[in-house]
């Protein structure tokens, strides 16, 4: 769970912004019409933070235009203006300033949505700052990177509330900029007290990309004891080593007396000794925090193949076997054990269950001087951690939650020939359920498990108010539940994400209320009722909820034949639903089946 430094609501803030900087008199040596720049843009935040503007709206804001009312942009070559457009002609002529006072006007904007504000879904707190990142990145000048530097530092004088937010906006800023003089300003934030802040540094590290930003993360791997900065952190020593990458997968570096691995471009280059320092320090970290964390080092751990690993991967097995009730808890997950247990198999080519780790350790023990690790093996049959499948996707989490559309299309036949169990003309929802009585057959006996659907109420409905064993007795009520199942009304795909994954705030890595590690979503259709129908908005906010939470979201799209009198209603989407469905699963770690 991360740190309690985010809000949890989503009440709008009535806090106005501070005056940017800049505005009380003109700056020498600059224009009239480069300071309307800076007040547009003061002007914009505080409609902004006093929940006055609709960032999503596509409405025509002509009239009320600040970027018209400040001389930005002529009022007749706007077009269709919206709030979002008005930003982004604001932004770039305060980018265009390119100076001390840009700089620091830009971290404000980049700044919203990691800060203490109170943020609605309307305010889209990471669209506004992702603006601000995009203008933030064409700084050049070395006053207004000096600015975003002092606040980084914590130089900068503002309030003492919003300090935290700033440094944290400052190291992803630093990050943007790619320039690697700023590296110094950088590290310290490394050793922050405050989460949000060395998770964003962390990051950052990532973006600048070479071999002398490595020994800061692997210092950060080595003492960290918070799974989002872990995480962070594993991720982006992959980026700082890409280069030793094989196709879309990283090279293992050989053990010392192997050489050296990786594209015909890095063949004739020996990998950094940085490399095994990761390795070593992402392998002790195994088991420090939770499964999150954990996930990101094996990973890591994946890509950059080495033989001293393989004691470090049997711990984690041994972790499962010793501590059932973290199992049970949610500190462990399936998911972790099935990818730790293919690594190991095919790391060593041995294929003793993942249940077995003693057999494991016998046998390191025995072969440890003789295992070769500088070749990717495709795991052999034999010691499976996937307890059965839904629709065709192995189910690896022991948290799981089905989500199921039971909007009034799911009434209709599917598409396509009969197969695969799947009788000739049978529904979308006829479908589904056997699926689901296949899935709960399947499911490991210490995994838990529950059923959310939805239709077109405004919200979703449990089976279960929460996770329940899968004992014989949960699996009966289950299945009396879902023989009674019945399609009607439309889709409110939103209410179900939004109450499988627990979303209460819209602030930048906001702390998991989640326990689930797996979902599977289930639908034929695109959204069309509820407070979230745009495809592209629920994957955007999908994607920033669930990003220290690390659910895997898997999905299966139904396709279903409308009736001949009904197919002209089917509205045509910007993002066909099962486009929807197939970037909610790329986005978030899952699979996607086509049906």
């Amino acid at each position: 769970m991360l740190r309690p430094f985010l809000a949890t609501c989503l009440l709008v803030t009535a806090t106005p912004a501070a005056n940017l900087p800049g505005l009380d008199a003109p700056h020498h040596g600059r224009t009239i019409a480069e300071e309307k720049a800076l007040r547009a843009l003061d002007a914009w935040l505080k409609l902004y933070r006093a929940g006055k503007i609709d960032f999503t709206s596509k409405e025509n804001i002509a009239r009320d235009s600040l970027a018209t009312k400040y001389g930005i942009a002529p009022k007749n070559a706007l077009g269709n203006p919206t709030w979002a457009g008005d930003l982004e002609l604001i932004l770039e002529a305060v980018a265009q300033l390119d100076d001390a006072a840009a700089g620091q006007a830009l971290l404000e904007v980049t700044s919203i949505g990691i800060d203490q504000g109170k943020y609605t879904r309307e305010m889209a707190p990471a669209e506004v700052r992702a603006a601000g990142e995009r203008w933030v990145a064409k700084l050049r000048t070395a006053a207004a990177k000096e600015e975003i530097c002092k606040a980084a530092r914590g130089e900068l004088k503002i309030e003492k509330s919003r300090a935290v937010a700033f440094r944290a906006a400052a190291a992803r800023c630093i990050g943007l900029l790619e320039d690697r003089t700023l590296r110094a300003t950088l590290e310290p934030l490394l050793g922050d007290s405050e989460t949000i802040v060395r998770v964003n540094a962390a990051e950052a590290f990532g973006k600048l990309a070479d071999d002398r930003s490595a020994m800061p993360l692997i210092e950060l791997v080595q003492r960290e004891t918070n799974d989002a900065v872990l995480m962070t952190a594993a991720q982006s020593l992959r980026t700082v080593f890409a280069r030793f990458v094989t196709g879309s997968e990283m090279s293992a570096p050989k053990d010392a007396t192997e050489g050296a691995a990786g594209t015909p471009a890095a063949a004739a280059e020996a990998p950094p000794e940085g490399i095994r320092l990761a390795v070593r320090a992402c392998s002790d970290a195994l088991c420090r925090t939770t499964w999150r964390a954990d996930m990101a080092l094996v990973r890591f751990l994946d890509g950059f193949r080495a033989r001293e690993s393989v004691p470090a991967l049997i711990g984690v097995l041994e972790r499962f076997r010793d501590h059932p009730e973290e199992l049970r808890s949610g500190k462990l997950s399936g998911l972790l054990q099935f990818q730790v247990h293919e690594l190991l198999v095919a790391m060593t080519g041995a294929v003793f269950a993942a249940d077995q780790p003693e057999k494991w350790r016998q046998f390191w023990d025995a072969e440890k001087d003789n295992i070769k690790v500088t070749e990717k093996r495709a795991p052999k049959s034999g010691g499976a951690t996937s307890a059965g499948d839904f629709c065709g996707i192995p189910i690896e989490g022991t948290r799981v939650v089905f989500i199921l559309d039971l909007s009034g299309s799911m009434d209709w036949p599917m598409r396509g020939q009969a197969g695969a169990g799947r009788k000739k003309g049978s529904s979308g929802l006829d479908f589904a359920k056997q699926e689901l009585r296949r899935a709960i057959a399947a499911i490991a006996p210490n995994a838990q498990f529950n059923l959310i659907t939805f239709n077109g109420d405004s919200r979703a409905e449990l089976w279960n108010k929460d996770l329940v064993v899968a004992s014989e007795k949960n699996r009966e009520r289950f299945l009396k539940f879902v023989d009674g199942l019945k399609a009607r009304g439309g889709t409110n795909l939103w209410s179900a994400l939004e109450e499988a994954l627990k979303i209460r705030s819209l602030v930048f890595g906001t702390s998991y209320d989640t326990t689930l590690d797996e979902i599977f979503v289930l639908s034929d259709g695109a959204p069309s009722v509820g407070e979230v129908v745009d495809p592209v908005e629920i994957l955007r906010l999908v994607k920033e909820t669930n990003r220290f939470a690390a659910t895997r979201i898997n999905t299966v799209f139904v396709n279903t034949e409308p009736p001949e009198d009904q197919r002209r209603a089917v509205p045509k989407m910007e993002v066909p639903p099962e486009e929807l469905m197939k970037r909610l699963a790329e986005q978030n770690g899952g699979r996607f089946a086509n049906l």
